[in-house]
């Protein structure tokens, strides 16, 4: 277990990546909402307050889009840049890969955390005391903190463990080994699209919020196993 924390440890000590990184997309995001929101208000287009106005500022989507990307680069480099010293270190494959989970799942405790208080302060200023809305938003659980802390945690939990699939690829195989799998990932996405685009509509009214999250769940238990199954015979090097 000591040496599951030291890989932990490790890969948290990127402290301006792991928490600032994060919370500087937010911010920008939520800079960005506020000048659309203002200048559509200033347009004239809904008033604030309005139904209309309501509906479509809680469509807005940019957490949803904007962390990500950052999010899969921070598992990648998390797995590709720190084996080797994690290994002299004394830390088996096995510490590794689940000190690597535990240590995405900090971060993803910290996005959920820094998100919920943001919600709160949101709620609680009447959005921005201007009818900005970022985080009371359909996609995060229209106001519901929980809901948008569970998303926010698994998300993050989610691409981060993707990140690291990736990258465990790249160590074990080099540099053919992400575009292999990223092509063998899309060819299987492509044929479930294929089979089952006729009854999209039936699926899509039946998806709650729980199956979400056990979708999202499973995504990283097969992303850290996928992780496991590549490191367990990766040199060092």
């Amino acid at each position: 277990m000591n040496r599951i924390l030291k890989v932990t440890r490790l890969q948290m000590n990127k402290r301006d990546v792991s928490f600032f990184v994060p919370a500087i997309i937010v911010g920008m995001v939520m800079i960005v909402t506020a000048i659309i929101s203002i200048a559509l208000q200033r347009a004239g287009v809904n008033e604030v307050g309005s139904p209309e106005y309501v509906a479509g500022a809680m469509a807005n989507t940019g957490i949803i889009f904007s962390l990500p990307g950052f999010l899969v680069y921070y598992g990648v480099q998390a797995v590709s840049t720190t084996f080797p010293f994690a290994t002299a270190l004394g830390a088996t494959r096995r510490n590794y890969v689940i000190g690597t989970a535990l240590a995405n799942a900090v971060t993803g405790l910290y996005v959920a955390a820094m998100l919920s208080v943001l919600l709160f302060i949101e709620l609680a200023t009447t959005h921005w005391f201007m009818g900005i809305y970022v985080l009371d938003t359909y996609a995060l659980g229209s106001g519901n903190v929980w809901q948008l802390a569970l998303t926010s945690f698994l998300g993050t939990f989610a691409f981060t463990s993707i990140g690291g699939v990736f990258a465990a690829v790249w160590v074990r195989f080099g540099s053919k080994g992400p575009p292999a799998l990223g092509l063998a990932l899309g060819l299987v996405l492509a044929v479930l699209i294929l089979v089952f685009v006729p009854y999209f509509a039936e699926i899509f009214a039946a998806i709650t919020g729980a199956m979400l999250a056990w979708i999202g769940l499973g995504i990283s238990v097969l992303a850290i196993g996928g992780t496991w199954f590549s490191m367990r015979r990766t040199a060092v090097r």
